[in-house]
């Protein structure tokens, strides 16, 4: 794997995480009489790593391939999209992940001219 890969999947993580956890922090610096303020650090830290984790992940996945093949990037798109689309309408992520992996590959294989 290539290090700028890697450092540009440590830096989306750091950024999306500083993005997520930062307006909460802020929140509660001005809400400083809260009694429940530890366990709601928790689940907000723990919220935030998460979506950083898989934000970050996202983008070293999807790099290799696009540095590589650039011209197949409107597949990769259309799986994003139709994932996006089919989790947000149905809110099941293993059929939506399969579908538009699917689709990736059809659009990737067959279609014929570069975009």
């Amino acid at each position: 794997m290539n290090l700028e890969i890697i450092l540009i999947g440590i830096i989306v993580g750091i950024a999306n995480f500083i993005s997520r956890f930062g307006p909460f922090y802020v929140i509660q610096k001005h809400q400083q009489s809260s009694q429940k303020r530890g366990s709601l650090w928790i689940k907000i830290a723990l919220s935030s790593i998460g979506i950083a984790a898989i934000s970050s992940m996202l983008v070293v996945a999807t790099l290799p391939p696009l540095m590589e093949t650039p011209n197949k990037s409107f597949a990769m798109l259309v799986g994003f999209i139709t994932l996006a689309g089919l989790y947000f309408k149905f809110k099941k992520i293993v059929p939506a992940t399969l579908i538009a992996a699917v689709s990736y590959g059809v659009i990737y294989t067959y279609l014929p001219f570069p975009f």
